[in-house]
């Protein structure tokens, strides 16, 4: 197993395309792709590594038109058996690179180059300069018979796509971007499915009403898929919006009494764990169906705290019954977030109302 991610990405990998290109085109210069690649790969990261890898592929496949050269990488996302694994992402970074110069035959590319890498980040760039011809095409897409295809509509325009490039508009303006969900909500593809809740969940971060408008229109056709519903409300049911807790059926004015709730131990370090602990019960004369999180709020480095909820559980309580929560989670440092020395306040969210609170110390 390579000691880092990035050493994935290793002469194998760039052998591998050298033989993949050689097959489709006889002009493509492997030898010298092989060496220049190969010459350069241990000083970069694992994204710098992909991006050379690009360059030297278009770079070998000789001064030709742009259309040849995506030509040429159409036929070998189309071979087989497959290409996959690492030697199909410098694929999809082809496309992303230098398809702009030629949208027309790169958004070509990306429907066959996307069944083996998905273009979503490639095809950032295509909206943000050539917003109008890209868009139809992805509105094509959604009626693709592979769900690999049909997913990239989607998922390559979500306004807040992780480690995507920003596109503004898709920001600014998601009604392009819920026409396509339009045609993908009820997708046999569970896949596609997911993106689609994915996107509604970045589109409420800045638009929470207009998603709410629209899940509760979609939430009354019987074939609607709760789970995608339930995961495209998910940053609204921690920010306690009452209609997206409405339409998943839990409580919007919680009848509770927290008897305890508590963090232990009361001190941790790096890499050790903690335990929350609840005592809650109902004070209502109905039954309660109650989402419940917990929100840290983690010291920053200006010495304030900023707050992060986190999914704990749902429960249904009959009236006047009582339960016990625990939660164990591990205290660590993460691409999301950085622990630092000091007190942690920590609360009990239930439907969207903090109720309680408590604190740990972090030792690092």
């Amino acid at each position: 197993m390579p000691a880092a991610l990035k050493d994935s990405v290793d002469a194998a990998v760039v052998d591998e395309l050298a033989r993949r290109f050689s097959a489709v085109d006889e002009r493509f210069d492997a030898t010298g792709f092989v060496e220049r690649t190969v010459a350069q790969l241990d000083d970069l990261e694992l994204k710098a590594r992909m991006e050379l890898i690009a360059r030297e592929l278009w770079r070998a496949l000789g001064d030709r038109d742009p259309a040849a050269s995506l030509t040429c990488l159409v036929d070998v996302a189309r071979a087989e058996p497959p290409v996959g694994g690492w030697a199909a992402w410098p694929l999809a970074a082809v496309v992303e690179l230098f398809g702009p110069s030629c949208p027309s035959e790169a958004l070509d590319a990306m429907e066959y180059v996307t069944k083996r890498m998905s273009c979503e980040f490639a095809v950032r760039p295509f909206l943000r300069d050539h917003f109008d011809q890209t868009y139809a095409r992805l509105l094509a897409f959604t009626d693709h018979d592979d769900e690999r295809v049909r997913r990239l509509p989607s998922e390559g325009m979500r306004p807040r796509l992780p480690w995507g490039a920003g596109v503004r508009r898709l920001v600014d303006d998601p009604l392009p971007g819920l026409a396509v969900l339009q045609r993908l909500r009820h997708d046999p593809s569970e896949t596609v499915r997911r993106s689609v809740a994915n996107h509604l969940n970045d589109v409420a971060k800045t638009h929470p009403q207009l998603v709410v408008d629209t899940i509760g229109a979609w939430a009354a056709e019987p074939a609607t898929d709760r789970r995608m519903v339930a995961h495209a409300l998910r940053t609204l049911v921690k920010r306690g919006d009452l209609r997206a807790l409405e339409l998943l059926g839990f409580t919007t004015a919680s009848a509770v009494a927290v008897d305890r709730f508590e963090v232990s131990p009361a001190v941790v370090d790096m890499g050790t764990h903690i335990v929350l602990t609840a005592d809650v019960r109902s004070t209502a004369i109905e039954p309660q169906r109650l989402v419940i999180d917990f929100v840290v709020h983690h010291v920053s480095a200006s010495g304030g705290t900023s707050p992060k909820v986190f999914k704990w559980t749902t429960i249904d309580l009959e009236a006047g019954e009582q339960c016990t929560l625990t939660k164990r989670r591990l205290v660590r440092q993460a691409s999301t977030r950085t622990y630092r020395a000091g007190t942690h306040r920590v609360e009990l969210q239930i439907a969207g109302q903090v109720v309680a609170a408590t604190a740990f110390d972090v030792r690092v």
